[in-house]
């Protein structure tokens, strides 16, 4: 079945109310965790608690995590991508600390996506030390490694093919396409678009995409602070069992 959901760079609290009377109720809500250049979920305790109360009041209860370290990085070292993934990771578990009912996904596999956008180039080297660092994160150390390195991008952009690039380098589980939006503005999460994301498909990967952002605030002209997307994303997402 179908879901819908929201992405944004704001809080969560400044426009759920907004985006659910205007554009539809949410499955989930994919939210920034350091490193970003946004305010993260993880800027303090109070703050993951006020994200978390209104991505429940929201109806979505599920919360995916997205991280957007210097798009200039992106195309740097294995080194500096382990460095990001560690950040990333360390953001992931003092979330999970502060709020008391959000919960790693029954399945323990909790997709973590890394932002890559259109214009940016993303090296080998920096994603296998991104993705190798989380896939193998032992969660506070109780020999558990839910955390699956995951990539939000166009599937066949990128000046070497973002898919080719995890191909190549391995440890990519999921793929999140921001590709087509053009003649898909008129759908909501009232009236989800028949699926048409781009893939990676013959360029270079087998990595399913599982994710469509059709609808961007920015080329959509949307009035509320959010993107849209499709795709079946609640199996791997953190859950709420109760409001904070």
């Amino acid at each position: 079945m179908a879901q819908g959901g929201y992405d944004t760079a704001s809080y969560l609290y400044d426009v759920y109310s907004a985006a659910d009377a205007k554009y539809g109720s949410p499955s989930y809500w994919v939210r920034y965790f350091t490193p970003s250049p946004n305010g993260p979920v993880d800027q303090s305790s109070s703050h993951a608690i006020s994200e978390c109360r209104s991505d429940w009041d929201s109806g979505a209860k599920h919360l995916s995590p997205i991280s957007s370290p210097s798009q200039s990085r992106l195309s740097g070292t294995s080194a500096e991508g382990m460095a990001d993934a560690q950040t990333f990771a360390s953001a992931l578990v003092s979330v999970y600390q502060w709020v008391a009912p959000l919960n790693l996904p029954a399945n323990n596999v909790l997709y973590c996506w890394l932002d890559l956008e259109a214009s940016t180039s993303l090296s080998t080297a920096y994603w296998s030390g991104w993705s190798s660092y989380l896939n193998t994160y032992n969660w506070e150390g109780l020999q558990s490694r839910p955390l699956y390195a995951s990539l939000y991008c166009n599937p066949c952009g990128g000046s070497n093919h973002n898919c080719s690039t995890i191909g190549s380098a391995g440890g990519c589980f999921a793929v999140w396409s921001n590709e087509p939006e053009s003649g898909y503005c008129g759908y909501s999460l009232k009236n989800l678009p028949p699926w048409h994301a781009n893939n990676c498909s013959g360029c270079g990967s087998t990595v399913p995409t599982i994710a469509w952002q059709f609808a961007e605030r920015g080329v959509c002209g949307l009035t509320v602070n959010v993107d849209m997307n499709e795709g079946t994303l609640t199996s791997n997402t953190f859950l709420l069992s109760a409001r904070p």
